[in-house]
């Protein structure tokens, strides 16, 4: 049986960012996603991790270092949320993935 090749549609990118170590805090690859979400990023989100291993004001400076590195797409559309290990993060997270028909 022969395959139909069929254009796929991304349908959302979640790009985790661990926000505890200040080393790792650098640019994505923002040109990278910037062609993936072709101009209209409302389907991306960036996502933070481990904040329960960081104080949380720490935490906060390194988010804000991480949204600048972000802002073209955040202006484009673009949403950062966080994850931290709570089951209200995790069901906050997916439901922002549904998109209706």
């Amino acid at each position: 049986m022969k395959r139909s090749h069929r254009k796929a549609k991304l349908a959302n990118i979640l790009y985790l960012q661990d926000i505890q170590d200040n080393r790792r805090i650098k640019s994505p690859p923002i040109r990278l996603l910037e062609k993936f979400c072709g101009g209209n990023a409302k389907h991306l989100i960036f996502v933070t991790t481990h904040w329960d291993q960081v104080e949380f004001a720490r935490g906060e400076a390194r988010e804000a270092q991480f949204r600048s590195f972000v802002r073209s797409l955040l202006r484009a559309g673009a949403r950062t949320d966080r994850f931290d290990k709570t089951t209200e993060s995790a069901r906050r997270i997916v439901q922002s993935l549904v998109v209706p028909y």
